[in-house]
């Protein structure tokens, strides 16, 4: 009985990752009850949907189109190299993480490896394989609620 109380205050205390469209739908609802000028909520859509200046950063090499990137996008794979990588993270504000191959789904995300950028607000992760928010959910390790973090899972699209 007291390991499953334990479970429980532990799995409460890490901020549970959100589906894309219900992250928007709560930044929407916390920009329409805050009396401010500048809209969260568009500010993501714009770095998800419309063309920004990115890094690629994929197998180690990093590819960087326009300047002064604010979006990074990888594949769980590169995660442990992109504290070392040589691309300008200065202005980075999101970061688009792949999960391309069903042995992805075995690999930690720890969100201490992105510490070093110093503008980051969101993490996205983008699954090509079949999985669940639970699925998603296991692979974060380190989650203090410092960025937003969101997922989808585009099977087959």
């Amino acid at each position: 009985v007291v390991f499953l109380f334990c479970g429980f205050s532990i799995s409460a205390q890490t901020p549970a990752i959100k589906e894309v469209k219900s992250f928007l739908t709560d930044l929407k609802s916390r920009d329409q009850t805050s009396k401010s000028t500048s809209s969260s909520a568009q500010n993501l859509e714009d770095l998800l949907y419309k063309l920004q200046p990115s890094v690629y950063f994929n197998s180690g090499t990093p590819k960087t189109y326009g300047e002064n990137p604010i979006n990074l996008f990888t594949n769980i794979s590169s995660l442990n190299r992109i504290a070392n990588a040589n691309f300008s993270k200065d202005n980075i504000e999101i970061v688009t993480i792949k999960i391309d191959k069903p042995s992805d789904l075995n690999t930690t995300i720890d969100l201490s490896l992105f510490e070093s950028l110093e503008k980051l607000k969101y993490i996205y992760i983008l699954s090509n394989v079949p999985t669940t928010e639970q699925g998603i959910n296991r692979l974060i390790s380190n989650n203090n609620d410092t960025y937003g973090l969101f997922y989808q899972i585009q099977v087959g699209e």
